[in-house]
């Protein structure tokens, strides 16, 4: 079962301000909100957003999205997809502070959706 303990090296990097793990369609399968505000309601819309440009790139030729950086004033959001092919689509986002570790936090999104597919698979 998946619980908060899968953002354990994630929110040990420098900047982590929270995290959520989703299915494709938005809905929130856990979440660690830390330093964000309504984090749930906020990872449903960077998950709708994540979905139209999936659309986008496949209609393009360019195949699914897998990963998007939003560098904003005072944080950077980073978005993984485990594969909009695979047979348990889900989506993972972490929002970290403007002096945050982003690929360290890249690479641990990426170890986390992977064991969260596992689990699930």
């Amino acid at each position: 079962m998946i619980d908060q303990s899968i953002f354990d090296d994630l929110s040990s990097i420098n900047g982590y301000m929270g995290a959520v793990l989703s299915d494709y369609t938005g809905e929130v399968l856990v979440s660690d909100s830390g330093k964000v505000k309504k984090l749930d309601e906020t990872s449903m819309r960077f998950n709708e957003d994540f979905r139209n440009i999936h659309s986008v790139t496949n209609s393009l030729g360019l195949g699914h999205t897998k990963n998007l950086d939003i560098q904003a004033e005072n944080a950077t959001v980073i978005m993984i997809c485990n594969g909009a092919d695979s047979r348990i689509h889900l989506h993972a986002f972490a929002i970290l502070s403007k002096d945050g570790s982003i690929a360290l936090a890249r690479m641990a999104l990426t170890n986390l959706i992977e064991k969260a597919t596992a689990e699930l698979s």
